[in-house]
């Protein structure tokens, strides 16, 4: 599985890292999540952002891609990673 979500919306693709075979940074997903801060930022604007995001990652996801989407998260300005790791669930069928 090669699609990256942000609340359960599309947010890029890891091919790209894969067929690499190195570490970048994943645009779709940097856009997004820099969005998601700027709009928290406007929403609360005498609050510090928090920039805490939790991965998702399927057991099998290659470590170049996880450290890629790590890297993503904090260029974006998210440098509170969490990881949540197990076998996701087929989709389809």
């Amino acid at each position: 599985q090669e699609a990256l979500q942000v609340d359960g919306v599309l947010a890029g693709s890891t091919r790209a890292v894969e067929e690499l075979g190195r570490m970048q940074k994943i645009d779709e997903l940097f856009t997004i999540l820099k969005n998601k801060r700027e709009l928290w930022k406007q929403v609360q604007p005498n609050k510090p952002f928090p920039g805490v995001c939790i991965l998702q990652v399927d057991a099998d996801v290659p470590a170049i891609v996880v450290k890629s989407v790590f890297q993503t998260a904090a260029f974006a300005g998210y440098p509170n990673v969490s990881f949540m790791v197990g076998k996701l669930p087929k989709s389809g069928g």
